[in-house]
């Protein structure tokens, strides 16, 4: 999403989904009929920094798996009858995403931050550039991006280091970097003003977002904004505490700690009536305060610790996971083996330093109010 240009939003998605549509040796359907006859699985992934593709076959089928999946990466062809039904699927979704209000306020959210680029954009694009959408667009996009010096391969498994070696410069030997340097991401300016976002739904709920300028996957920060979101998100958390259960204000509450290869977002969320959401932002722009002033406790530092970690150590036990992991982190310039140190940095992440953190990043006069909620709730001030 970060490599779009704004007329262009959505490309990215398109082209994550277009890559099994077709190859100059294989159709759709080849593809399909022959991971399926392995027993394997085959699947392209995007998101906010990155795109690619997975598989997941038996050891012995590895040559099979990995000739798939050159394929599918080096030589699509995007098809355009395939592309017309995938802009149907994509515009669809978008109109979809409509009925879900934490969605919607979040997309909201984001483009009051970022403005109209980088972060600020919907991954899924808008129901005005998608229907613009041609081959062309999606090749271009596929040929400036899909370079060996823009990509990492993560290969896990009972298999041999040698056979591997051989086995993939054998499939990618031929494959040229990019002679032309690669897109610089655009890093989004600081936000230093209070903003309102309000946007009317037919709906009988209403959703709050409140968000503030974030940092990066390279800062140490990240730890400690990590652990205060988890603090802040489970069932036993302040806000699920006091907002949710004793003051009865929200359906759902909590918070979310987006990191990026630019800075991202730091944010609370609350799922509530119509005629509390003034309530809700006080309340939660309280526990922003609350946070500067005190930070955690150290029974909330030492249980977020706990189950951060304890998730990380989970995940790390499934081999797709794994290499998804280590792939993405070696991509971004962290390293291959980051998320084996990652543990050590949550744990020596101090109360003192939760409090500076939520300092910086949680500042009352740089955030941004996004409500979704009925239109006879609606406030004079309208979507701005």
């Amino acid at each position: 999403m970060l490599a779009e240009e704004p007329e262009k939003n959505g490309v990215s998605s398109l082209t994550t989904k277009m890559l099994l549509k077709g190859t100059k040796t294989h159709s759709a359907e080849d593809i399909a009929r022959e991971i399926e006859s392995i027993g394997g699985s085959i699947d392209t992934f995007g998101g906010n920094n990155s795109f690619g593709a997975s598989a997941e076959v038996l050891s012995g089928d590895f040559a099979t798996g990995l000739d798939l999946l050159s394929d599918v990466l080096l030589n699509p062809v995007f098809p355009s009858s395939a592309l017309e039904r995938e802009k149907q699927i994509q515009l669809a979704g978008i109109k979809a995403q409509k009925d879900q209000l934490l969605k919607t306020a979040g997309v909201n959210m984001r483009k009051a931050l970022f403005g109209n680029q980088g972060y600020g954009l919907d991954s899924m694009g808008t129901e005005e550039t998608v229907p613009r959408l041609q081959v062309a667009d999606l090749q271009n996009l596929h040929q400036r991006l899909t370079v060996p010096n823009n990509c990492v391969l993560a290969i896990y498994g009972d298999v041999q280091a040698g056979a591997v070696k051989a086995e993939v410069e054998k499939m990618f030997g031929n494959w040229k970097p990019s002679a032309k340097p690669l897109p610089e991401p655009v890093k989004p300016k600081l936000l230093s003003e209070v903003k309102q976002v309000c946007e009317t739904r037919d709906k009988k709920q209403a959703v709050l977002i409140i968000g503030f300028s974030g940092t990066t996957l390279y800062e140490k920060d990240r730890y400690p904004l990590e652990l205060i979101q988890e603090a802040c998100s489970d069932l036993g958390s302040r806000l699920f505490l006091r907002v949710r259960e004793n003051l009865g204000l929200a359906y759902y509450v909590g918070a979310q700690n987006f990191m990026g290869i630019v800075p991202g977002y730091f944010a609370f969320y609350c799922g509530t009536a119509p005629e509390k959401v003034e309530l809700v932002e006080k309340e939660l722009l309280r526990e922003a305060e609350l946070l500067r002033a005190d930070g955690l406790t150290e029974e909330e530092l030492k249980r977020a610790k706990a189950k951060v970690i304890g998730q990380k150590k989970i995940a790390r036990q499934d081999l797709g996971g794994l290499a998804s992991t280590t792939a993405l982190d070696e991509l971004f310039g962290l390293g291959y083996a980051h998320s084996e140190t990652e543990d050590a940095e949550y744990e020596a992440v101090t109360l003192e330093q939760i409090k500076t953190v939520a300092q910086k990043y949680l500042k009352p006069d740089a955030l941004v109010i996004s409500v979704v909620k009925p239109e006879a709730i609606s406030t004079s001030k309208g979507k701005e």
